[in-house]
């Protein structure tokens, strides 16, 4: 993710290097997935770590999804239905 953005961050012409940004959306989104799996065992597991901390990972890893899966679909879901037509 940094490297992708200190790329972008050299300007437009950098523009052509960066076509793998669609995947490492997909990257992030399975790892907030597996983020929110983990703490959700963790909740019902014989752990020592809070559950209050727990819940607040969980509903911290639930919001990731939803905010990555918006810009997902806006950004590379809807703009090909828009190209086709």
């Amino acid at each position: 993710m940094y490297l992708y953005y200190g790329l972008a961050a050299f300007g437009p012409s950098m523009t052509k290097y960066l076509w793998w940004k669609r995947h490492l959306t997909s990257l992030q989104l399975l790892q907030f997935f597996i983020v929110t799996i983990h703490t959700t065992y963790n909740l019902f597991a014989d752990c020592d770590f809070p559950d209050s901390m727990n819940m607040a990972v969980f509903a911290y890893s639930l919001s990731l999804i939803a905010l990555f899966s918006n810009f997902y679909y806006k950004s590379y879901l809807t703009k090909t239905k828009t190209k086709e037509t």
